[in-house]
C-alpha cells in the first residue's frame, strides 16, 4: 500500500525543520508526557513519533526500544492526513492498511492510538501514540486525553525552539560585545575563555590548543568537569564559576599537568560577564604563573640562606663581645688602682694618661655591650612597647654623661609625647647619633664650651625629634636661624653620601639608623654649610603623655 502524503506535505517538512527538534537529546519533560499517555491509556508502550520526509522518528518512548522506523511502515504516517482527529486502531492485524507490516505480522504491535501533534499553522508534524500487542478499546475520555497530550508536547516542541532562539541571539550578542572580544578572543598569551550559566565553554582562545592540545573547536560546547579533573573542579572551578555568576568576581591558584605543557602553576580569574545589567555567563582568564611560583620558591631558599648567615653572623658578634669583655674589664680594674695611686704620688702627667685609659676602657665597654645588643636586633624580637619619649632620650643623655662632660657639654632636652618603641633598642640608638654628633662638632672645633639641643615636635601622626649642637660661646647668627643648610635628605636616599663611608661616620650611625627603619621611622642628616651635622629622628606617632619636669638628666 503506497504511503499516504499530506497536501500541506512541503508546508508541514519546512515548519519540521525550522522547529529544529529531530536528533535532539532525549528530554525528561517529553518523557513524562509518554509516561501520562501510557499510564493513562492503560498500554506498556507509547511514543512521542514526529514523521519526517522518508522515516518516523521518536522524540521520546516508552517500552519500544527502536529510535525510528521507515515511514512506509509507519501508523502516524496515517495519523497526520487527518490533523484534527485521533486515529484508532483496535486491532491491526484486521485492518488492512497495516496487517502486513512487519511488526503486525510477528505480533508485536497489534493496537494503536494517535493524536496528531499540530503547528498553529496547522501542519501535523507526528503524534503522541500508545501502543499494544493486544487488541483493545479506548473510552472518550481517554482519547480526550490524548489530545491534550499532544497539544502539550507541540507547546514544549515550540518551547524548545524558543529556548534554543533565546541562546543563540545571546551567543550573537556576545560574539558582538566588545568585552567579550577583547577579554577572550584577543587575549593573548594567557588561557581566556567565555564560560555560559551552565558551566560549558563557549569560546576559548588558542593558548587552549598549547596547553591541551585540542583545537579550539574541540573544546567550544565541552563542560568545564570535562576538560578539568573531577576532583579540581569541584574544589576549586565549580565554586569559583558559581562565584561569578552571582555578580562577585573570583580568584584562585592551581597547579596542572597539561598535555602540551607539563606541570603548570596557574592564576585562574572568573569574572562576570553582564549585559545591559545582567550576568549571563563568566569570562574565565588563566595566567601561567609558573616562573613567578619559581622565582618565589629560589627567592624563600635565599632567605633561608641569609637567615642562616645571619644567625651564624649574630652567634659570631656575640662570643667575639662576650670574649672581650673579661680582658676589658681588667684593663678597666687595672686602670682605676694605677690611677689611685697616681693620685697618691700627685703626677699630673701619669693621672691624665691614666683618666684617658680609664675612659677609653669604659667607652670600649660600652661599645663591646652595643654590639651585643645590635647583633640580636630582629623584628621579631623587639619588644614594642609605648613609652613617654622623654625618658627613652634622657637615659640616652645619662649613659654618655661622662663624655658630655669632658666635652665641656651641656644638655637642652625638650621632649614631649609618647612613642611606640623597643625602649633599650632605641635609646641605644639615640646615644649613637648623640655620639657621633658630639664627635663631629668637636672635630670643627674643638675649643669651647658646646650646647646640645634635644627638641620635640607634635607632626601629623608623626612624632619628631631634631637634635642640634652650637658653641656656647657664639650665639647663634642669623644664618643659622635661617638653616643656613641644604634641604633634609632621607637616610635612605643619602646613605650611599652620608653613610658608605663608616670611617668617618662610624659605626654607631649605621646601628642608629638600622634600629630606628626597625622602628617604621626614618633618620634624617642636614648638612649644614659650615660643615656639622644635625639629625632628626621621625617615629609613627603614639599617645601624648606629660612626663615629669624630675625625669629630665642632669647634665
Amino acid at each position: 500500500m503506497p504511503i499516504p502524503i499530506p497536501a500541506n506535505e512541503s508546508d508541514r517538512l519546512a515548519a519540521l525543520r525550522r522547529l529544529q527538534i529531530l536528533d535532539t537529546l532525549p528530554q525528561k519533560a517529553f518523557d513524562s508526557i509518554t509516561a501520562l499517555a501510557a499510564g493513562i491509556c492503560g498500554t506498556p508502550m507509547a511514543l512521542i513519533s514526529l514523521v519526517d520526509s522518508n522515516r518516523q522518528w521518536f522524540k521520546s518512548r516508552q517500552g519500544v526500544e527502536l529510535m525510528q522506523t521507515s515511514r512506509s511502515e509507519a501508523f502516524c504516517a496515517h495519523t497526520i492526513m487527518e490533523p484534527s482527529d485521533v486515529l484508532v486502531v483496535n486491532d491491526a492485524t484486521h485492518d488492512e492498511r497495516f496487517q502486513d507490516f512487519p511488526m503486525v505480522r510477528r505480533g508485536e504491535l497489534v493496537f494503536y492510538a494517535g493524536a496528531p501533534i499540530v503547528t498553529s499553522g496547522g501542519a501535523a508534524l507526528g503524534t503522541v501514540c500508545v501502543l499494544d500487542t493486544l487488541p483493545r478499546e479506548l473510552n472518550d475520555e481517554q482519547l480526550s486525553m490524548l489530545k491534550h497530550l499532544a497539544t502539550l508536547a507541540m507547546q514544549l516542541i515550540e518551547h524548545e525552539r524558543s529556548r534554543r532562539d533565546h541562546s543563540e541571539v545571546m551567543v550573537q550578542q556576545i560574539v558582538k560585545g566588545q568585552q567579550v572580544v577583547r577579554d577572550v578572543l584577543n587575549e593573548g598569551r594567557d588561557m581566556a575563555a567565555f564560560i555560559d550559566r551552565e558551566h560549558c565553554y563557549l569560546f576559548v582562545n588558542p593558548a587552549f590548543q598549547r596547553y591541551w592540545i585540542l583545537e579550539p573547536q574541540e573544546i567550544m560546547g565541552m563542560r568545564v568537569q570535562d576538560l578539568m579533573a573531577t576532583t579540581h573542579y569541584r574544589a576549586l572551578f565549580k565554586p569559583s564559576i558559581n562565584q561569578a555568576l552571582a555578580g562577585l568576581e573570583s580568584q584562585f591558584e592551581i597547579e596542572l599537568d597539561f598535555p602540551g605543557m607539563g606541570t603548570r602553576y596557574l592564576e585562574v580569574t572568573h569574572t562576570p560577564a553582564r549585559e545591559a545589567g545582567v550576568v549571563h555567563g563568566v569570562v574565565e582568564r588563566t595566567r601561567d604563573i609558573t616562573l613567578r611560583k619559581q622565582s618565589e620558591r629560589q627567592l624563600d631558599e635565599a632567605v633561608k640562606e641569609l637567615q642562616a648567615k645571619r644567625l651564624a653572623n649574630r652567634k659570631y658578634v656575640y662570643s667575639v663581645s662576650h670574649d672581650l669583655k673579661e680582658p676589658v674589664n681588667a684593663i678597666t680594674n687595672a686602670t682605676r688602682l694605677l690611677a689611685e695611686g697616681a693620685r697618691e704620688r700627685a703626677d699630673p702627667l701619669e693621672t691624665r694618661c691614666l683618666r684617658i685609659a680609664g675612659e677609653a676602657s669604659a667607652k670600649l665597654s660600652r661599645v663591646l655591650e652595643d654590639l651585643r645588643l645590635y647583633s640580636e636586633v630582629d623584628t621579631s624580637d623587639m619588644r614594642m612597647k609605648p613609652h613617654p619619649a622623654r625618658s627613652i632620650y634622657a637615659e640616652a643623655v645619662l649613659a654618655i654623661g661622662g663624655e658630655l662632660e669632658s666635652a665641656g657639654a651641656e644638655v637642652e632636652l625638650s621632649v614631649e609625647g609618647s612613642i611606640r618603641a623597643d625602649a633599650p633598642l632605641l635609646s641605644l640608638a639615640i646615644r649613637s647619633i648623640l655620639e657621633n654628633l658630639l664627635g663631629s662638632a668637636q672635630r670643627q672645633d674643638s675649643a669651647g664650651d658646646w650646647l646640645v639641643s634635644i627638641r620635640s615636635h607634635e607632626e601629623l601622626f608623626t612624632h619628631r625629634v631634631d637634635i642640634t649642637t652650637r658653641r656656647l660661646a657664639h650665639p647663634l647668627s642669623p644664618a643659622d636661624l635661617s638653616g643656613g643648610s641644604i634641604r633634609p635628605v632621607s637616610t635612605r636616599r643619602a646613605r650611599k653620601r652620608a653613610m658608605s663611608d663608616v670611617r668617618e661616620l662610624g659605626l654607631g650611625l649605621s646601628i642608629a639608623s638600622h634600629i630606628i627603619d626597625l622602628h617604621q621611622g626614618e633618620l634624617q642628616i642636614e648638612l649644614k654649610s659650615d660643615g656639622s651635622n644635625s639629625y632628626s629622628v621621625i617615629l609613627p606617632g603614639h599617645a601624648r603623655a606629660t612626663v615629669p619636669a624630675s625625669a629630665a638628666p642632669s647634665a
